[in-house]
C-alpha cells in the first residue's frame, strides 16, 4: 500500500484489512494481431451471423476496431469521472477531509507516472447527463484529456458481523472502472477492485453509522489506489515495450 493511502487510513482511526481482490483486463499479446489478420484474409463470407447488428455497428467497423493496436501517447492527461456513493463528505468535517484526501491521493498515484503529466477530476459543468461512451468522449475532448477514467463506487455493510463484535464495523466496498481513449473510443483497460475493511468504533464517533462510514471510506481508498496503479501499469508497460 502506498504512503498516500496510508495517510488516509490514519485519518479514519483504527482500521483492519480483512480481504480484497483486484481483477483487471490483460494487454493483448503480440501474436493476437497476426492471427486476426490471417483470419480476415481467409474469410470468404461476411463475418457476422446476425446481419441486423449492422444497424448499430457494421462488420467492417467491428473488424477495424478489433485489429486496432492501442498504444498511449508519450504524455497524457487523464480526466477522472466518478459515479456512485458520495455520502461520506456530507456526514462530518472529519470524513469530508478524508474524502478530499482520498481524491488527492488518487491523483497523486497517477501523476507520479512520467507518462501522465496531469490527472484531474472532470468539472461538474462538463459532466454529461448521459454517461454513454460518446458523451464521455465529448466531455473529455473539451477538457483536452487524452484518457478518461470513469468509475463507479459500490459498498455493502455487514450487520451480521456485529454479532461477534458490537464495537466493530465491517464494510465491503469496491470500484468498477474503465479507461477510455478519447481519440478512438476504445477501452484499453477495465478494472474491478474490492476491499473488506474492519473499523473499531471510537469515542469520537457520533454513532455506529459513522463507524460504518469510516470502514466504507477505507475500503474505497484501497480499491481506488489499486485502480490507479493498474492505469499506471498500463501506460508504463507500453513505454517499456515501445
Amino acid at each position: 500500500m502506498n504512503r498516500s493511502c496510508l495517510r488516509l487510513l490514519l485519518l479514519l482511526a483504527l482500521t483492519f484489512v480483512a480481504g480484497g481482490c483486484t481483477v483487471a483486463s490483460s494487454v493483448r499479446p503480440e501474436g493476437y494481431y497476426d492471427s486476426v489478420r490471417y483470419a480476415s484474409l481467409e474469410r470468404d463470407e461476411p463475418a457476422s451471423l446476425f446481419p441486423g447488428d449492422a444497424a448499430v455497428l457494421t462488420d467492417d467497423a467491428i473488424q477495424r476496431i478489433l485489429e486496432y493496436r492501442y498504444a498511449p501517447g508519450p504524455l497524457s492527461r487523464i480526466a477522472l469521472m466518478p459515479t456512485g456513493m458520495d455520502t461520506w463528505s456530507r456526514w462530518s468535517e472529519g470524513l469530508a477531509v478524508a474524502t478530499e484526501q482520498l481524491a488527492e491521493d488518487v491523483v497523486g498515484v497517477l501523476e507520479a507516472s512520467p507518462r501522465i503529466y496531469d490527472a484531474a477530476f472532470l468539472p461538474s459543468v462538463l459532466t454529461p447527463e448521459r454517461r454513454s461512451v460518446p458523451h464521455l468522449r465529448e466531455a473529455a475532448a473539451r477538457f483536452q484529456a487524452d484518457l478518461t477514467l470513469a468509475y463507479r463506487i459500490f459498498c455493502r455493510s455487514f450487520q451480521k458481523h456485529r454479532l461477534f463484535r458490537d464495537d466493530r464495523a465491517r464494510a465491503f466496498c469496491g470500484v468498477e472502472a474503465v479507461l477510455i481513449d478519447t481519440r478512438t473510443g476504445v477501452v484499453p483497460l477495465s478494472v474491478v477492485a474490492s476491499r473488506i475493511f474492519d473499523v473499531e468504533q471510537s469515542e469520537d464517533d457520533l454513532n455506529f453509522r459513522e463507524t460504518i462510514l469510516k470502514a466504507q471510506l477505507a475500503a474505497v481508498a484501497g480499491s481506488l489506489s489499486e485502480v490507479a496503479s493498474e492505469v499506471v501499469d498500463l501506460v508504463e508497460a507500453h513505454q517499456d515495450s515501445g
